[in-house]
């Protein structure tokens, strides 16, 4: 027999078999990693590599492999805009106790010092509450010009186009539809407008708020779709999911 010297015990695992074939090329792998192993070379290899990643200021932690048109701050934004279109739309379709176009009853001083209590419409909480809604559309206007997904513009055009469809009666409430697709509200004509017109436009059912609350859902829903198209992969070597479709990659490896 052939001893080896004691400070080499690799010849105790030269019979091995792989397991994953009769030969022996299992066997010589193995060994070489033994080897890298027990001379320190491995070690060297990883410091190597990991101070290289580390001292490297141009390494960035993930690499894109994003099919998505936009940008992630791009959808984010149109997401966010998008719901906060639809809660102020939401708020002034509301037919329940708390509507903003429930008549409720209002305590006066008179100039001659008598209080009188009528049932009055809170004009000034219904301009605040269509001033909010004009100024969330136009910056859902202003978050999809930034897109360049066929489907977030398809959502924002038909918004726009129903629009366009109440630009006249939009007018008889003080607000008119600019060039640019922009809602504007003159406040002084807006409250010279008659109640029952304000409420075929924000509070009935159909109504434009009622529609435009549909289309802010519609615009989210294809944001939403975009993004899912958006995934990274991380150093290791797997894919990190900004949105959920990452983890089929994942599978993968």
């Amino acid at each position: 027999m052939n001893i080896r010297t004691k400070s080499d015990v690799s010849y105790l695992f030269s019979n091995m078999s792989s397991s994953r074939s009769g030969s022996n090329l299992g066997n010589l792998n193995f060994l070489s990693d033994y080897a890298s192993i027990k001379n320190g070379s491995y070690g060297k290899l990883l410091k190597a590599y990991y101070n290289k990643v580390g001292n490297d200021s141009t390494a960035s932690k993930s690499t894109s492999t994003s099919l998505a048109s936009d940008s992630t701050k791009t959808l984010a934004a149109i997401d966010s805009a998008a719901d906060k279109l639809k809660e102020s739309a939401d708020a002034l379709i509301n037919k329940g106790t708390d509507s903003l176009f429930k008549e409720k009853e209002v305590t006066v001083k008179n100039e001659d010092g008598t209080i009188t209590t009528s049932k009055q419409y809170d004009m000034d909480g219904i301009y605040k509450a269509v001033s909010g809604f004009v100024t969330n559309y136009n910056s859902l206007i202003d978050s999809v010009a930034k897109s360049d997904s066929s489907a977030v513009l398809k959502a924002a055009s038909n918004m726009t186009n129903i629009t366009s469809l109440y630009s006249k009666t939009l007018e008889k409430a003080g607000i008119t539809v600019g060039s640019n697709n922009k809602l504007s509200v003159d406040k002084a004509k807006f409250e010279k407008a008659d109640i029952s017109t304000l409420k075929s436009i924000f509070n009935a059912s159909p109504s434009f708020a009622y529609s435009i609350s549909s289309q802010a859902s519609y615009i989210d829903y294809a944001a939403s779709r975009e993004a899912l198209k958006a995934n990274t992969y991380n150093g290791a070597g797997f894919y990190s999911n900004n949105y959920s479709m990452g983890n089929l990659f994942n599978r993968l490896f």
